[in-house]
C-alpha cells in the first residue's frame, strides 16, 4: 500500500471515528436537555466511584495476568511487573482508530527485555481474543436478563458456543499451521509462536473472572449515581454484568471506534434502561442510564490513565524486567 493511501485509509477511519464520536453525544446530550429533567435528579456518591475504579483495574491486571502467562508459555522471560507494565501503558493505544496500536506499543516494551515483536504480537492478540470471547460468552448467556434482543437470539446455544470458542479454534489453527512450518524450516528455525490450548481454556475462565469484576463496578456506579437504586438482586447483578459485557465487546468489535467510545456507552444505555422503569418514568430511565454510562467511562477512563502513567514513570530496576519461566526452556527470541 502506497503512502498516499495509508493516509487516506487512516483519514477514513479517523473520520468513521469522529462521526460515531459525534452521533452518540448528540444523543445523550439530547437526552439530558429535555425539560423533565430540569434540576436533573441524579446523585453523586463518590464512596462508591472510587472501587468502582479499583474493580476495573483488577479486572484488568486479572487479563494483563494471562498476556504474561501466554508469554512465558513461548518462553518469553518477563517479570510479572514488567508485563503488566507494558499491558496497561499500552492501553493507550486502544484511542487510536484500528486498536493495533495496543500490539506495537506491547512489542516496544518488551524488546527492551529482549523478546522478539512475533511472540509479543500473537500472545497480545490471543490474550484479546480470549477475554473478549469470555465477554462475549457471559453476554450471550446473559441475553435473558438484559431484555435488550429477542428472546429467539438470546437463547441461542450455537452463537455461545462460536464465540466463546473462537480463541481456541484459532489456538487449533495455529497449532497446526506451526507444526507444517516447523516440519518444512526445519528443526534449527525459530519455532512460531504456538500457545496451548488449555492455557487458551483457561485464558477463557481467567477472563470470565474480570467480566464478573466488571460487573461489580457497573454495579457500584449505579448506586454512585442513581437517585434511588434498585436493590441488590441477583437478577439486579447478572443484568449488569450482561450489560457491562455486551456493550464493551461491541465497543471492540467497531474497529474504528477508538476505545469503544461512544458505542459502548450507547449500548450500556439501551441495556440499563430497563432497571430503572421500575422507578422511573421512561424519560427519567433513559436519562439515568445515560448519566451511569457516561460516569462508568470517566471512572474506568481516569482511573486507568493515572495507573498507566505510574507505571510508565515507575520502571523496573536492572534484572528486574526479565524473569524465568518455571518449566518453560527459555527461547532466543
Amino acid at each position: 500500500m502506497s503512502r498516499n493511501l495509508k493516509w487516506l485509509w487512516l483519514a477514513l477511519k479517523t473520520a468513521a471515528a469522529l462521526a460515531i464520536v459525534f452521533g452518540v453525544v448528540r444523543h445523550f446530550v439530547l437526552i439530558l436537555q429535555k425539560p423533565e429533567l430540569d434540576p436533573y435528579p441524579f446523585a453523586f456518591r463518590l464512596g462508591y466511584i472510587v472501587p468502582a475504579g479499583l474493580l476495573y483495574l483488577t479486572a484488568h491486571s486479572c487479563w494483563g495476568w494471562f498476556w504474561v502467562r501466554l508469554l512465558r508459555s513461548q518462553g518469553v522471560r518477563v517479570s510479572l511487573y514488567a508485563g503488566l507494565r507494558a499491558y496497561f501503558v499500552s492501553q493507550f493505544g486502544k484511542y487510536i482508530p484500528g486498536k493495533v496500536a495496543v500490539i506495537v506499543i506491547r512489542m516496544e516494551m518488551l524488546r527492551l527485555v529482549g523478546a522478539h515483536r512475533l511472540p509479543v504480537a500473537v500472545t497480545a492478540t490471543y490474550e484479546t481474543l480470549s477475554s473478549m470471547g469470555a465477554g462475549a460468552m457471559v453476554a450471550a448467556v446473559l441475553l435473558p436478563w438484559i431484555a435488550v434482543l429477542p428472546e429467539e437470539v438470546s437463547r441461542n446455544i450455537a452463537v455461545v458456543v462460536a464465540i466463546a470458542g473462537l480463541p481456541l479454534g484459532l489456538g487449533i489453527l495455529n497449532n497446526l499451521v506451526a507444526r507444517r512450518v516447523a516440519k518444512v524450516r526445519g528443526p534449527d528455525a525459530r519455532p512460531l509462536p504456538s500457545p496451548p490450548l488449555s492455557l487458551l481454556g483457561q485464558g477463557l475462565l481467567q477472563g470470565a473472572v474480570g467480566w464478573c469484576l466488571l460487573g461489580l463496578s457497573l454495579a457500584l456506579t449505579v448506586e454512585a449515581v442513581a437517585p434511588d437504586p434498585p436493590a441488590w438482586h441477583p437478577d439486579t447483578c447478572l443484568t449488569d454484568l450482561g450489560a457491562v459485557a455486551l456493550s464493551y465487546v461491541a465497543g471492540f468489535v467497531v474497529l474504528v471506534a477508538p476505545g469503544g467510545i461512544g458505542v459502548r456507552e450507547l449500548v450500556l444505555e439501551y441495556a440499563l434502561r430497563p432497571q430503572f422503569l421500575a422507578t422511573s418514568g421512561p424519560t427519567l430511565a433513559g436519562a439515568q442510564a445515560a448519566v451511569v454510562a457516561l460516569i462508568l467511562r470517566l471512572t474506568w477512563t481516569v482511573a486507568e490513565i493515572c495507573l498507566a502513567l505510574a507505571l510508565y514513570a515507575w520502571r523496573p530496576g536492572p534484572g528486574e524486567e526479565a524473569e524465568p519461566a518455571a518449566g518453560v526452556k527459555p527461547s532466543d527470541v
